[in-house]
């Protein structure tokens, strides 16, 4: 009799100890959905703690793609509607390797007061290997057909050092030189002409904050009857997703322009771009 009474109360004991387990059990399971269903912000410490997963490297850094219109000057037009892009290609997050940088600019110029309309487009491309962090080897070819300020096409071909003066997280510039060669027909009569040439070229790529970037190409190609200074500039306000508004401008400078052209023609075009970050 003392034994089967010892028994049933070890039974009792591990059935009131089991079912304080599971008491305690559901308790926490509770908490634990309760603690779910806060927001990010109650569980800060937590997320501190664990380990968080760095960003996979874009090679597509600071490049976009824009439309918009606005002013001209000089024998374009004075309106326009442009469509523009920037495509900065770096394979590897490395200071060395190959890169590669496009440049498209198309305008549709509608001149005040005259049904004469036309097209402008400016297609450059530029592939570079750099050996260490700071020096490298490119080359260059860009296209230009404007026959509103006298140029049927002008083409553009290059080799030549590259110097890297500065890189960082929030900036840097490129300086490119080198000879070439350069072929242009004019829309005066004068057939295609193939000349030596030098260019000389900086680019610039500024991140202010998280917000505003800029970015600027600044170049000369220099033959013995015509220097032509270009540049192309742009800063963008990113307002999310992606999608930015902006500001390009354009100048271009011909010391010897065709007969009756102007040697300055300028294009500001504000405008909606989309970045792949």
């Amino acid at each position: 009799m003392d034994a089967t009474e010892s028994s049933n109360e070890s039974q009792n004991q591990y059935k009131l100890l089991a079912d304080e387990y599971q008491q305690k059990a559901n308790y926490y399971k509770g908490l634990s959905g309760i603690y779910e269903s806060q927001p990010t912000s109650n569980k800060l410490l937590t997320d501190l703690a664990q380990p968080k997963k760095e960003n996979e490297y874009n090679p597509w850094q600071g490049s976009l793609f824009g439309v918009g219109g606005g002013n001209v000057t000089g024998d374009s037009a004075n309106t326009n509607f442009s469509g523009n892009f920037i495509l900065n290609y770096k394979q590897l997050e490395s200071s060395t390797g190959w890169n590669s940088n496009s440049i498209g600019q198309y305008d549709y110029l509608s001149a005040q007061g005259s049904s004469n309309k036309k097209n402008r487009l400016y297609l450059q491309q530029n592939n570079s290997y750099m050996y260490d962090k700071f020096n490298g080897l490119f080359g260059q070819v860009s296209y230009l057909n404007d026959a509103n300020d006298g140029y049927n096409y002008v083409w553009n071909e290059n080799i030549g050092y590259q110097l890297q003066l500065f890189n960082n997280d929030d900036m840097n510039l490129l300086l490119n030189v080198g000879p070439g060669l350069q072929q242009r027909e004019l829309t005066t009569g004068i057939g295609n002409e193939t000349k030596p040439q030098w260019l000389t070229q900086a680019t610039y790529n500024l991140r202010i904050n998280d917000l505003l970037t800029f970015y600027e190409q600044l170049q000369n190609t220099a033959t013995a009857t015509n220097n032509t200074t270009y540049s192309i500039s742009q800063i963008n306000l990113l307002v999310g997703n992606g999608f930015s508004i902006g500001i390009n401008y354009q100048i271009t400078y011909n010391t010897q322009a065709p007969h009756g052209k102007s040697a300055t023609t300028t294009i500001t075009s504000f405008q909606v771009n989309y970045g792949i970050y």
